[in-house]
């Protein structure tokens, strides 16, 4: 049998072969710690878009607090007190101060008056029905009003539509 195992004269050609191979490790080791690195970016990045979807209402639920405070102290005034206007009175309060808040936040309400034409992008119709003072396709009544928040939609208002004069009879 013969040996195949290199002489010492060829350690010369083991050199730049080991050399090689040693560049070709460091670049396994570089390859591994970047796959590594990137995985944790990653999984850093999944933790994170779950923290913000958790905790994104966080700041307009702090703000909304106090008017929840002034709900709770509104009933507890009314179980005591016999005044309507000043509980009214209250309530309009308590009323202005969440909408100033919800206002700054970009949310608005859409616009659904009576007598206006029916818009599908703002507007969802729960009912059609005849009306002699109203024209076909437009709102003839406000069940529910609607939200937005800066442009999209967050609540379409509910409304009933005309069907305009109803046939006449034979």
């Amino acid at each position: 049998m013969e040996d195949t195992t290199p002489e010492v004269e060829n350690d010369n050609e083991l050199d730049p072969l080991q050399a090689l191979q040693a560049e070709v490790e460091e670049w396994k080791e570089l390859a591994h710690r970047k796959a590594a690195e990137t995985e944790n970016i990653r999984r850093r990045s999944a933790l994170e878009k779950q923290a913000m979807a958790t905790y994104a209402s966080e700041h307009l639920i702090t703000k909304m607090l106090p008017v929840l405070d002034d709900l709770h102290a509104a009933v507890e005034a009314s179980k005591s007190s016999s005044d309507a206007g000043a509980l009214r009175d209250g309530i309009e309060l308590i009323y202005a101060k969440a909408k100033k808040i919800f206002e700054e936040a970009g949310v608005k309400i859409v616009e659904a008056n009576e007598g206006e034409p029916f818009n599908v992008d703002m507007h969802e119709a729960l009912m059609h029905m005849p009306s002699e003072e109203v024209p076909e396709g437009h709102i003839v009544q406000v069940v529910q009003r609607g939200y937005s928040l800066h442009e999209k939609i967050l609540r379409h208002a509910k409304v009933v539509t005309s069907a305009g004069l109803l046939p006449p009879s034979e």
